[in-house]
């Protein structure tokens, strides 16, 4: 038996148990709003951007953008830049995870988005929020 091997999973195991994630999917929208947000976001969590983000080829193409969010190591809203996050029209945004952490992220979009909660869904140990954002 191959006593490095055990440790590593052990650590992937710590590993994972440690990270909080929110899983944010972002439809209804154009590319570049798509980065817009995702690139706010990212100065306040760390992310794995999971969905593609390419440029539009049609008006009629749906696009679904999604990442998911490290909320373990939020940094703190004074040491983020403030700049504005354009959007031209609404966003449907979904955000899923632990409740506390879906909070974190809820309460960092409406810092920078003006928003309406579509609804929400809670489970167990699991909450979906959607919302619809736009420019303030």
């Amino acid at each position: 038996m191959n006593d490095q091997s055990t440790t590593s999973k052990a650590q992937d195991v710590a590993t994972a148990r440690s990270a909080r994630c929110v899983s944010v999917t972002l439809s209804d929208c154009r590319a570049d709003e798509a980065h817009a947000v995702l690139d706010y976001l990212s100065s306040l969590f760390p992310y794995e951007e999971c969905g593609r983000v390419t440029p539009d080829r049609h008006p009629h193409t749906p696009n679904v953008w999604s990442a998911s969010l490290d909320v373990t190591a939020v940094a703190s809203p004074s040491n983020v830049p403030r700049r504005p996050v354009g959007v031209r029209g609404p966003v449907e945004v979904t955000l899923q995870g632990a409740p506390l952490d879906v909070a974190a992220v809820h309460a960092a979009l409406e810092d920078a988005f003006s928003f309406h909660d579509e609804g929400t869904v809670s489970g167990d140990q699991e909450r979906e929020v959607q919302l619809r954002i736009s420019s303030r």
